[in-house]
């Protein structure tokens, strides 16, 4: 058994559920089981419709430690083979504990230090051996780092994406939730240019977007807007789109393995590491931070999509080089590895 210890609701969005059931997906494609060990029932309808076991411990998100006596009942009769940890909120000491029952797996966005787990998983456009302070040994603990390893889903891998004469269409995304209503701020801004208020706009909006319905009068307001939740073919709508903007996050790397030109800015601190790699790397068009610009950066992200419209050659620059860093194939690579923990853990 692969037990995955992730949360997701209306503060902490989706992000972490959503790559782990892609690791999940692919774990299951190897013939493992895998059960995700939740705190809440906020997430439950997700992994209900992918059919994924799950238990729900009744604990607290925010303080995982309450829920230790629980896992501890869970794994004193052998428990599992390999337990992977996807939360910003576990600590040192949890880690440390669980380790005591199974070999732990951590998935990292922060590059924090000596956590005391076997694998370590960090996926990101930053991530490398320097930001662990790492020299030519590892010590105890393997990794698995950079964006070969983003975790996406299967339907990623080899997706054919055009780089048309004319730009039509935009797909704007702001994640899980959107705080600050940035997906329609962007919207207003947008309608009033005169060159991008030509394009057409597909508007993804997350499970727990509490301004949802202000972006269906938005849409009902105006046809060339088009608002979408739930969406089940997201590679598809991506590949239909010819620039997209976007908040910092794994919604990065999916958009890099299809090839979709984008301008990506950042709202949460977590954000801004991933969309400064991107960056500096010269791969996407940059929006800018909002903490840090607020207008100024709706601004921004406007004048880029008028920017993208106009050049082809801008837009088939920026695809090219993202293909080249997303292939898709991440989350098969970091499943094979599990796999071969918990195989491990088997035969001893």
């Amino acid at each position: 058994m692969i037990w995955i210890r992730a949360d997701g609701g209306k503060e902490i969005g989706t992000g972490h559920i959503m790559r782990c059931l892609s690791i999940a997906d692919a774990l299951r494609q190897l013939g493992e089981q895998v059960c995700f060990l939740l705190a809440d029932t906020a997430v439950v309808p997700i992994l209900e419709k992918r059919m994924q076991q799950y238990r729900v411990l009744d604990s607290s998100w925010r303080n995982p430690e309450t829920e230790f006596a629980r896992l501890r009942e869970m794994f004193k009769g052998g428990g599992g083979d390999v337990f992977l940890a996807d939360s910003y909120f576990v600590t040192a000491e949890y880690l440390g504990r669980v380790r005591e029952y199974m070999p732990v797996c951590y998935v990292d966005d922060m590059g924090i230090r000596d956590l005391p787990v076997d694998l370590l998983i960090n996926y990101n456009i930053f991530a490398d051996r320097a930001i662990y302070g790492l020299g030519e040994t590892e010590g105890s603990t393997a990794y698995l780092l950079g964006t070969e390893y983003a975790p996406l889903r299967r339907e990623f891998q080899g997706i054919p994406y055009e780089v048309r004469k004319q730009a039509r269409k935009v797909l704007l995304t702001t994640g899980g939730s959107d705080r600050y209503n940035l997906a329609g701020r962007i919207l207003e801004l947008a309608l009033k240019d005169p060159v991008a208020g030509q394009m057409e706009y597909c508007v993804v909006s997350g499970a727990y977007n509490e301004y949802l319905p202000g972006l269906r009068l938005l849409e009902s307001a105006n046809e060339n807007i088009h608002v979408y939740s739930n969406v089940e073919c997201m590679w598809e709508l991506m590949q239909s789109c010819d620039i997209a903007v976007t908040a910092g996050g794994s919604t990065m790397y999916e958009l890099s393995a299809v090839g979709v030109p984008m301008i990506c800015f950042s709202f949460v601190d977590n954000q801004e590491r991933i969309v400064e790699g991107f960056r500096r790397r010269e791969l996407v068009c940059y929006g800018g931070d909002y903490l840090a610009q607020g207008e100024q950066m709706l601004a921004e992200v406007v004048e880029n999509i008028a920017r993208l419209r106009q050049s082809r050659e801008l837009r088939a620059h920026y695809s090219v080089r993202q293909r080249q860093l997303v292939d898709g194939k991440g989350a098969l690579r970091i499943a094979g590895k599990l796999r071969d923990m918990a195989a491990g853990q088997r035969k001893a």
